[in-house]
């Protein structure tokens, strides 16, 4: 029996050659996140933290943190309808399994499309970025807001 998509959520993995402490930190620290994602960040991490996310092409995302536990796991919310975000971080051998979850995502058509399909999409390359720029020092985005996700580019 074949079984049945689930729609609300999806995890996306990727092994990052650094200490977890590393990984936390790109994921908390408001100047370090902006090298790799956002053009714009706030994070004060600690639950109910303030998190303030701004991007290439305009779009801005205010909200609080819903958990955090260092070195382990960081969890926001990441749309306008419950949606949210847990990333985990665990040590293999000399390097980090980050795992992204996001999750409660809605069923209808267009959010299917838009927040599942868009969201896989948009981070699977952040995370290929996040290791792009851990491991390298190279942010492999666009920078160009004529370029970005509002023209169907996926490196913004």
């Amino acid at each position: 029996m074949k079984k049945k998509h689930d729609w609300s959520q999806f995890k996306l993995k990727i092994e990052v050659n650094r200490p977890v402490s590393t990984l936390f930190k790109a994921w908390t620290d408001g100047k370090l996140i902006s090298k790799w994602f956002t053009v714009k960040a706030v994070i004060e991490p600690k639950r109910n933290g303030r998190i303030y996310f701004e991007w290439l092409a305009g779009d801005k995302m205010e909200a609080r943190v819903v958990s955090i536990v260092k070195n382990k796991s960081f969890t926001f919310p990441f749309g306008s309808k419950g949606e949210r975000v847990t990333v985990k971080f665990k040590k293999e051998g000399k390097g980090t399994i980050c795992e992204l979850h996001q999750y409660n995502m809605q069923l209808t058509p267009q959010s299917k499309w838009n927040m599942h399909r868009g969201c896989i999409q948009g981070w699977t390359f952040f995370l290929v970025n996040l290791k792009s720029y851990l491991e390298h020092e190279i942010d492999l985005r666009s920078h160009n807001p004529k370029k970005s996700y509002r023209q169907d580019f996926i490196n913004s």
